[in-house]
């Protein structure tokens, strides 16, 4: 009998689910229509993006692209970050995708659940925490087990805060990455672990544009040349969607997005682009060593 409920049951709602999926619209669809992409982005938070466009930063160059890729106009919808959340705004239907997520609960700053109702793209390159060391330093270490006795930097609450802490290293902590940067400039530390964006603090000293500025805030700084962050410590970054749903159906959308990726985005184009931000360059990290 129960059986006999249930089959009723799945004949009756079958065609409703069925008229759901037929009726959702289609992101990459409407997107074609309008001829424009939005794309959420944060108003000042370089070197990722800026809404200057003299110095727009690297998630805005990678909309433009991929807004020409999709044959559309892109069109920017700016958030405060201190305030909003560029997944949160999202998910409310203010834009089709958010760029620069990293694929990893712990480093995303937005509260929204992994698998939940956000989607990836395909990664296009990987980022992390990197190592910071003075200039005349002549050691250039290649993993975390070659400074194990060494003072290491980094920022108070950070992820490399606890995985240091974690696996027994001599880590000391400071309020902010500038912070850091200023310990290791007058030798109380040997080295900093630091977020990727580093190396624009290191260029610049800050997140925001001083258009008049033409030397190195750190000019005896620079991030360790050959270092890779190990897991614990790195993430691939990618393009976020709302997941889809039958009201709005995003397949399509992130199909059209990992082609792109796949096919369009070079190593070399994406290499140039991020290091023209000063932050440093990883291919996208095999999925078993995350």
């Amino acid at each position: 009998m129960r059986s006999r409920i249930l089959l009723r049951v799945l004949l009756w709602t079958l065609p409703v689910l069925i008229l759901h999926n037929v009726n959702a619209d289609d992101a990459l669809k409407e997107i074609q229509e309008k001829g424009v992409l939005t794309v959420c982005m944060d108003v000042r938070n370089l070197p990722y993006s800026n809404a200057d466009p003299e110095l727009p930063g690297v998630d805005v160059e990678i909309a433009h692209l991929l807004a020409a890729e999709l044959g559309v106009k892109l069109e920017l919808h700016w958030l405060n970050t201190l305030r909003d959340s560029l997944l949160g705004d999202m998910l409310h239907g203010h834009c089709d995708c958010v760029i620069g997520v990293p694929i990893e609960e712990r480093a995303m700053s937005e509260s929204v659940q992994l698998g939940k109702r956000v989607d990836f793209s395909k990664p296009y390159y990987g980022t992390g925490y990197v190592l910071i060391k003075r200039k005349d330093l002549q050691k250039s270490p290649k993993t975390l087990e070659d400074i194990k006795l060494e003072t290491i930097g980094t920022e108070a609450g950070s992820i490399a805060s606890d995985v240091l802490r974690q696996m027994g290293y001599n880590r000391r902590i400071y309020r902010s990455q500038i912070a850091v940067l200023n310990a290791l400039q007058k030798g109380e530390i040997a080295y900093g672990c630091m977020w990727a964006n580093s190396g624009w603090l290191i260029e610049k000293g800050s997140r925001i544009q001083r258009a008049a500025q033409t030397e190195t805030a750190y000019p005896e700084l620079e991030i360790v040349d050959g270092y890779i962050p190990p897991p614990r410590l790195r993430w691939n970054v990618s393009i976020a969607f709302s997941k889809n749903t039958p009201e709005r159906d995003t397949r399509a959308l992130q199909d059209a997005v990992n082609t792109i990726i796949e096919q369009k985005w070079s190593e070399e184009k994406l290499k140039g682009l991020v290091q023209k931000y000063h932050l440093p360059y990883y291919a996208p990290f095999q999925e078993e060593e995350q």
